[in-house]
């Protein structure tokens, strides 16, 4: 999604055109589009880890033994490893997930404005002016 909505300055010497303007929404769109869905894959995964380790801690508190809760907890702790790790890390791809959706959000509201400044222009462009 990254490489998808980065738009690359033009080279010197050259400007873009009023026609690349407008259509850099419609690409960002489509980038928006599927930024959801990947948005709503890592909520599921993210549910999914949670859960896993819900279950696992309620497993491991059944079948840990210890003499005081400090010991029971660090054993439950123990036995929970890797779903905790699991769950840490759909978190993090969580995050990262929304974080560029939120990114292509600004991006397609930016070019939003700029395209509205090329229309305006046009528009005056067009308005007979009086002597």
């Amino acid at each position: 999604m990254r490489q998808e909505i980065a738009i690359e300055p033009p080279a010197p010497g050259t400007i873009r055109t009023p026609d690349e303007i407008i259509h850099q929404p419609e690409l960002v769109d489509s980038v928006a589009n599927h930024a959801l869905w990947i948005v709503k894959e890592a909520d599921k995964v993210r549910g999914d880890a949670a859960e896993v380790l819900l279950r696992a801690k309620s497993k491991a508190q059944g079948e840990v033994e210890g003499k005081t809760a400090a010991d029971r907890a660090a054993a439950v702790d123990l036995a929970t490893q890797q779903e905790r790790a699991e769950e840490a890390a759909a978190q993090i791809a969580y995050r990262y997930a929304k974080g560029l959706a939120d990114l292509v959000d600004s991006r397609k509201s930016s070019l939003q404005t700029q395209s509205k400044l090329v229309l305006a222009t046009y528009q005056l462009a067009s308005i007979p002016r009086r002597a």
